[in-house]
């Protein structure tokens, strides 16, 4: 009996031996895997630490190059920043620029940029850091390169390198965003970049003009007074809108109110994309540019004729200057009828109508040619009438343009200057439609000025007008004849920007709904941003910069 007591004792044992082995062996395989799970977990933590580093990283890129190098340039007197542009430009040093302008330090070869991290908050116990590395762009001759007269194009290479610790475990990583590319202009500031800007923003007799549903502005919106809105919505503003004063006017049912915001609850409401930034420093409309130096490039540095009429100035065989309408300022039955269009032959074609009689200047880009008809025939000059700084065609009139319209030759950059009105009585349309992409190697473009005067819309005009141009009028405004009576016009597409001294109507509405005139629908050309102008159009006094968009493209990141 008991030899069986100790047999069962002993098998008891046994079992119970084993299953604190096996149970053992469970537990440390739980404690392994945990530990292996803890692992993977703080290493994951880690990347995603780094990673944070490195949309730290490309964000801080976008606004040094965007807005705190901008800011930079702009703050530079215009001759002091023309001189480092021009040392950098023949010393070949686009790292410069970043170390002058963008805060950058230069190490072997490099611009960097060290990045402080964010407090996250996560709850992780770790932290990052990033670095910005900029290189020249390889495979290049020149860098950086003079496309235009006072503009300056720098190429980059960029990394960005983000490095993250967890403090309790000890694990490291390191993720790289290689490589991108982009480039910067740093170019002469143009009025023509603004969809829209004015010095004073109200009519010439000081009525208050309203944004309303009918107004959309597809660029930057600027004025040195305020804005004013009515109703719900009172405008659409892709780009940014800035302002002087502090606060704008909004419509409030009829019971206007100034407030410092962006809405007046949800009866006057503007739609900003790009926000809406009051208290913004005075723009100066004045400009380096003047009546006087644009009369001069149409004039070819000669004298004004004594008598009217087309003028094409020349030695003989060269054309020296643009092309000069010299009309009689004391009546209106001689003021200029501009039409432009396209030969058989594809070339730019300009018609100029005085009284009775017509000139023809044909200018034709692949022979370097312009042809003036007249009544009495056709003389053929080698050369473009594109002043003495080349720029491109400027048609200078020193009175009333009495009916402007027609379509810009493709190859031609075009500025019609006038010192008194300009009438637009048709539609003006560029050949090869600059927001395709398909057309971006054409040059033509329009700069419409009137420097004593104003720019009209005529009461001829046809409904749903299109113009594609920039238009300005230093001491003067963009309006519309008979803006307050008739019926309702449509639409006014301006492919472009208008720049004046005040703000002229354009038509009349009640509550939400258009009574006369046209409705705004103001669309920006893209291509200002990048330093492209009207020839001999007005510029700011300062340089400003611009990127190609390289910063946005979405690259690949790996551990490092």
């Amino acid at each position: 009996m008991m030899r069986k007591k100790g047999v069962v004792l002993t098998i008891a044992l046994v079992f119970i031996a084993v299953l604190l082995v096996l149970t053992g062996a469970y537990f440390s395989g739980l404690v392994t895997e945990k530990k292996s799970s803890d692992t993977e977990r703080f290493v994951l933590q880690a990347l995603h630490l780094a990673d944070s580093g490195v949309s730290h990283g490309i964000a801080e890129l976008r606004k040094i190059i965007r807005t705190d190098l901008k800011a930079n340039i702009e703050a530079t007197p215009k001759t002091v920043c023309a001189n480092n542009l021009a040392e950098l430009f023949a010393n070949q040093d686009p790292l410069g620029l970043l170390e002058d302008y963008g805060g950058f330090g230069l190490l072997s070869g490099q611009a960097v940029y060290e990045i402080a991290a964010l407090n996250l908050n996560t709850g992780i116990g770790g932290s990052y850091a990033a670095a910005i590395s900029l290189t020249p762009q390889g495979g290049l001759s020149q860098n950086p390169t003079q496309p235009a007269a006072d503009t300056y194009r720098f190429y980059y290479d960029y990394e960005i390198t983000a490095s993250a610790a967890l403090a309790g475990p000890g694990i490291q990583k390191t993720v790289n965003l290689r490589k991108g590319s982009f480039s910067i202009d740093v170019h002469l500031d143009n009025f023509a970049k603004y969809a829209l800007f004015t010095s004073q923003h109200m009519t010439p007799s000081g009525s208050t003009v309203w944004f309303t549903a009918n107004t959309n502005f597809s660029g930057p919106v600027a004025t040195n007074t305020r804005f004013s809105f009515a109703n719900n919505p009172s405008g659409h503003f892709t780009e940014e809108v800035t302002q002087l004063q502090n606060t704008a006017r909004f419509y409030n049912s009829g019971s206007p109110l100034l407030l410092d915001a962006d809405s007046n609850a949800d009866r006057d409401v503007p739609v900003f994309d790009n926000g809406f930034e009051r208290s913004h420093p005075m723009i100066n409309l004045p400009s380096s540019v003047s009546q006087t130096d644009l009369k001069v490039q149409a004039l070819g540095g000669v004298s004004e004729p004594g008598s009217n009429g087309v003028y094409v100035p020349n030695d003989g065989t060269v054309v020296t200057g643009g092309i000069y309408v010299r009309g009689n300022q004391g009546q209106s039955s001689d003021d200029a009828v501009i039409s432009m269009g396209i030969d058989g032959n594809g070339n730019a074609a300009y018609g100029i109508t005085r009284s009775s009689n017509t000139t023809t200047v044909t200018v034709d880009y692949a022979n370097n040619q312009t042809k003036v008809q007249t009544g009495s025939g056709t003389t053929t000059y080698q050369g473009i009438p594109d002043g003495i700084g080349n720029e491109g065609v400027i048609l200078y009139v020193n009175d009333h343009i009495k009916s402007l319209s027609g379509t810009v030759q493709k190859d031609s950059a075009v500025t019609v200057s006038s010192e008194r009105d300009v009438i637009i009585t048709g539609n003006i349309a560029y050949e090869k439609d600059p927001s395709l992409p398909e057309n971006a190697g054409y040059d033509n473009l329009l700069g419409i000025l009137s420097w004593g005067g104003n720019v009209r819309i005529g009461s001829s005009a046809p409904n749903n007008i299109t113009i594609n141009a920039v238009v300005m009028a230093p001491t003067g405004i963009f309006t519309v004849d008979n803006y307050n009576s008739g019926s309702p016009r449509g639409t006014a597409t301006l492919l472009g920007g208008s720049i004046t001294q005040f703000y002229g109507a354009f038509g009349t509405f009640s509550g939400s709904s258009p009574l006369s005139g046209y409705g705004r629908n103001f669309v920006y050309d893209s291509r200002m941003l990048q330093g492209i102008a009207p020839p001999y159009f007005p510029y700011i006094g300062s340089f400003t910069s611009s990127d190609d968009g390289g910063l946005d493209m979405k690259l690949i990141w790996q551990e490092g």
